[in-house]
């Protein structure tokens, strides 16, 4: 891109204010931004896209990208140049072709035919009536001009008014009245009419019509630019005869009524010209504005124009494409010389602004152009006298002037150049000599100020708030003076900030710039804004500060304008947000900051602020600020994905297995296209927005199948924001190895590999376990065998040999304690059979059986209550099941018989889905607390046995129990350890 300032090229030696023109920019795009040669036609559709019609096709603009757009479907062979576009009030855009490719619309993101029958060989323009009818012309060929309407085209010829004559444009008004200029007459239709009338006035090739505010009818062409007649009322003389001449020779020429009321034209021949309220403006030379190569332009050859929904102005040449804007920044109007050692600049109290340029020094009055003061030496600097006037620096003198004239001219002594000055507020005069240090002017006496510290170059003088002289060394060091005359030094470390650009009073303190920030001075300590938080605070050059509480500032970066109550308050918190409003080479700042000492910014009585550069002086008018209220339209051009490409896309399903895509979006903004700015999500990945700056295109890799929404939302250059934007969705289906059946057949693959492999452990489990409580029961029945032929037998006949024993005694006494001793021993006797029985009854399968069999034997006393319930759906238990709970069955009922005194036993055995649970419950004296901690008494393993059997079965044991409250044990065995059969059977 080229960013130019556009300025007047007139035969008049000054313009009055009321002629003035206002400072345009122009920017440009060529064949090396990607423009297709030769752009013919423009247009803008209703999302905000321009259109491009150029010898290589129809092309559309975001303001970055040019895009092709491919013919319709049927389009002709080789004729592939669009030499016209048109949008309709419905948004629809027609093209035209050349070759006798006819007539296209653009709907739907394609072109479509519009059935144009002996289509001519290019179409050149096109219009539309009130009624909705489509006029197109037919190139140069005689009397070719045709209608759209109902879907037919028809040729409008001498059956409706119009000679054979070549055509060469048509123009609808806003009353519904269709103009048309021939090669040699001029024609207009009345609305609803069928037949053209001809004005009687004679034209010559190449006329243009534009219709302005007030409904009067414009003309140009070679023969100059002029207001029409009102035919269609009966006038035969234009509201104002006014005439402006054609500067050179033109030839077809289109019109344009911007919106600010100002005429532009495009011509084949001589660029582009502009009248900046034609009808008020007189006629000359001064009043048109023009713009050519030697201005910028890409070419000469400018074949079209159009303004688009930012008020730009754009237009079409052989080269490339033009935009104008009105711009921010003014270039102040001085004569054509450079200024060896940097512009200059100083203020007087009454605002008037003086700037040295070269060797002239000009004033400014509010709301003027600069106006020579005198001619002298080269100036090396300026500073204000708050009493009236400025000084100025030349050679030995120092010169001070007063509303535009010389009144004091003092002898500076020493041959040293002053490169800056200051008066403060005791009326003494204060210079910076690099070589020699500081001179004072005090009541015509010059004396030497003692510095601080030896060696140091003073290089500016800045004057305070409070009337103060501050002395900026070459060496990045500050010396505040106060008014008795001490001086305060303050070197780099203690500042904070290092390459020190400018020192500016503040309301609210001294400011001191530079290539790392900023730092306040608030009469005890500094603080500091960093570049790291605020970048475009660097190397800030000038600074002034408004009535309306803004501050301006400018550096390389451009001029920054920030709200003052908020730029003091960021010194207090520095890490907060500081908005700003920056204005750059788009807005008319065609240079950087003079490395020269002395103001580089000041407010002048108009209110306007002046700020130098290296190449002019400019002023900008914060009342007068170009706006661009509108927010730019947010379009999703494109989705790429598997090297296919969709689009214009609103939804996209998108091929199984799809795990990488690139989506491009827009804004169509177009007045800076590079200031607009994104943000983007896609939910589901993206936590928060992404902020890609400018980048128009957002990548994704390893997505996964699922439906996905991706958003983008944009800014135009004035940082209005569109916070809708626009929507994406975007389907991507799972492929089979992705899909949920695969995933659930995965699913039951496990769970049959998981149930195998835990059936196998089973299984494992079970065989491992019979095999020990086989070698257990065989254990317990050699046990039972040898308890009975052993120690039952043994006891038996000793208690046969104490029978006779007894028998054989005389003493009743001692024979009754024999008896009764082996009545005890019955009772031995009968509890070993017991437990032998016991150690032989787990020779079933039967839970169910084995558990009354236990209940039985333990023959209860016949008031306990003994109750046996069993519930759910019963299983056949293993037998090596049976043995082990069994074994705790006996144990719980044998400890309840001899030890609870209870009066109710409950027994239950419970059936469910995933385990098998035996509950064994009295309301006897239960289990002292102590026993229970110990697990057993002293001697006895009857509970020890019992936890055994269950952690051999992998169960869980609980033994609760509590001093007249009775016992509870209870049993939970694993299903998978019972059995994997089951039986229904009735509760018993």
């Amino acid at each position: 891109m080229v960013f130019a300032l556009i300025f007047l090229l007139g035969g008049y030696s000054t313009v009055t204010k009321a002629d003035a023109q206002p400072q345009i920019t122009h920017s440009s795009w060529t064949t090396a931004d990607g423009v297709p040669g030769m752009v013919s036609a423009l247009a803008q559709t209703p999302d905000g896209y321009l259109w491009l019609g150029t010898y290589e096709g129809l092309y559309r603009f975001d303001g970055v990208t040019f895009e092709r757009i491919p013919p319709a479907t049927g389009h002709p062979s080789g004729a592939i140049p669009v030499t016209a576009v048109f949008v309709t009030r419905n948004g629809k855009l027609f093209v035209g072709y050349a070759g006798r490719g006819g007539v296209e619309v653009y709907r739907n993101g394609h072109l479509i035919r519009a059935s144009m029958p002996s289509a001519p060989g290019e179409v050149t323009s096109f219009a539309e009536d009130g009624d909705g009818a489509i006029f197109a012309i037919g190139g140069r060929e005689p009397g070719a001009l045709y209608r759209l309407w109902r879907g037919s085209w028809q040729r409008l010829g001498q059956n409706w008014g119009l000679p054979s004559e070549t055509i060469w444009s048509v123009f609808v008004a806003k009353d519904g009245t269709v103009w048309v200029a021939t090669a040699k007459h001029l024609f207009f239709l009345r609305s609803g009419a069928f037949r053209f009338e001809d004005t009687g006035e004679k034209l010559t090739d190449g006329a243009g019509f534009a219709q302005d505010r007030r409904g009067d009818i414009w003309i140009s062409g070679p023969f100059g630019t002029r207001m029409v007649a009102d035919y269609p009322h009966g006038h035969r003389r234009p509201r104002k005869p006014v005439f402006y001449s054609a500067l050179a020779p033109v030839s077809r020429v289109a019109l344009l009524f911007a919106r600010d009321g100002a005429l532009w034209g495009s011509t084949y021949t001589d660029g582009l010209f502009r009248i900046d309220s034609p009808g008020r403006t007189q006629p000359g030379r001064a009043a048109i504005q023009r713009f050519r190569t030697n201005d910028g332009m890409t070419s000469n050859q400018a074949v079209a124009i159009l303004q688009d929904r930012e008020n730009n102005i754009w237009a079409a040449t052989e080269n490339g494409l033009d935009q104008f804007r009105k711009a921010d920044v003014e270039q102040v109007r001085l004569p054509p010389q450079t200024s060896p050692r940097g512009y200059k600049m100083a203020v007087d109290p009454s605002g008037a602004i003086y700037v040295a340029s070269g060797k002239t020094l000009y004033r400014t009055d509010a709301g003027g152009d600069p106006v020579a003061v005198t001619a002298a030496k080269q100036p090396s600097a300026l500073c204000s006298d708050p009493s009236g006037g400025i000084w100025m620096a030349v050679a030995r003198r120092m010169i001070r002037f007063r509303g535009g004239r010389m009144i004091v001219n003092e002898v500076v002594p020493g041959p040293e150049p002053v490169t800056g000055c200051g008066v403060d507020r005791s009326g003494r005069l204060w210079l910076a000599q690099p070589n020699a240090g500081v001179l004072v002017l005090d009541r015509g006496t010059w004396r030497r100020f003692a510095l601080p510290r030896m060696g140091q170059r003073p290089k500016d003088i800045i004057i305070d708030r409070a009337g103060n002289p501050v002395v900026m060394f070459s060496n990045r060091a500050l010396l505040l003076v106060s008014a008795d005359g001490a001086a305060r030094y303050l070197d780099g470390d203690t500042i904070g900030v290092s390459g020190l650009t400018g020192v500016f009073p503040m309301d609210f303190g001294l400011l001191v710039a530079g290539g790392t920030g900023m730092a306040l001075w608030n009469g005890h300590e500094f603080r500091r804004l960093s570049i790291d938080e605020y970048p475009w605070l660097r190397g800030v050059r000038g600074l002034v500060q408004t009535k309306d509480g803004e501050t301006w500032m400018l550096n390389n970066k451009g001029v920054h304008r920030v709200a003052s109550a908020r730029f003091e308050a960021a010194f207090d918190h520095p890490h907060t947000a500081l908005p700003h409003l920056t204005l750059g080479p788009e807005d008319g700042l065609s240079s950087h900051p003079t490395g020269e000492e002395g103001a580089q910014a000041a407010v002048a009585e108009d209110g306007r602020i002046w700020f130098m550069t290296r190449q002019n002086a400019v002023r900008v008018d914060p009342r007068r600020l170009i706006s661009n209220p509108r927010p730019p339209s947010v379009l999703i051009r494109g989705l790429t994905a598997n090297g296919r490409r969709y689009p214009d896309p609103r939804s996209v399903d998108l091929p199984a297995g799809t795990r990488n895509l690139s989506i491009s979006y827009t804004a169509l903004s177009l007045s800076v296209p590079s200031r607009v700015r994104f943000r983007y999500k896609l939910a589901g990945v993206d936590a928060d927005w992404v902020d890609p700056g400018s980048r128009r295109e957002a990548f994704y890799t390893n997505l996964g199948p699922g439906s996905y929404r991706f958003r983008v939302i944009a800014s135009n250059d004035k940082g209005i924001w569109n916070r809708q934007g626009v929507e994406l969705r975007i389907m991507i289906p799972p492929t089979f190895l992705q899909s949920a059946l695969f995933q659930v057949l995965c699913f039951i693959l496990a769970a049959l590999l998981l149930w195998f492999l835990l059936d196998l452990r089973v299984r494992n489990l079970t065989r491992r376990m019979r095999i020990r409580v086989a070698e257990r029961t065989n254990e317990r029945e050699r046990i039972a065998r040898e308890l009975h032929d052993t120690l039952l037998q043994g006891i038996h006949g000793l208690m046969l040999r104490f029978h006779i024993a007894a028998q054989s005694v005389g003493d009743d006494r001692v024979r009754r304690e024999l008896e009764d001793a082996m009545n005890l021993a019955d009772d031995v006797l009968i509890d070993g059979r017991d437990r032998v029985s016991a150690l032989r009854a787990v020779d079933s399968s039967d839970l169910e059986g084995i558990v009354l069999a236990l209940i039985e034997r333990q023959d209860f006393p016949p008031d306990v209550r003994i109750n046996f319930t069993i519930k759910g759906r019963v299983r056949s238990v293993e037998h090596d099941v049976v043995a082990e709970v069994g074994g705790i069955v006996g144990e719980a009922l044998f400890n309840i018989r001899r030890h609870a005194s209870a009066s109710a036993v409950t027994v239950a055995l419970t059936f469910n889905r995933f385990s098998m649970t035996l509950s064994i419950r009295d309301d006897g004296v239960g289990i002292p607390e102590d026993v229970l901690k110990a697990g057993g008494r002293s001697g006895h393993f009857g509970l020890i046995g019992m936890r055994e059997r269950a952690k051999q079965l992998g169960a869980r044991l609980w033994i609760r129990s509590g001093v007249w409250k009775g016992t509870e044990v209870r049993l939970i065995i694993p299903a998978l350890v019972v059995s994997s059969r089951s039986k229904p059977i009735a509760p018993v």
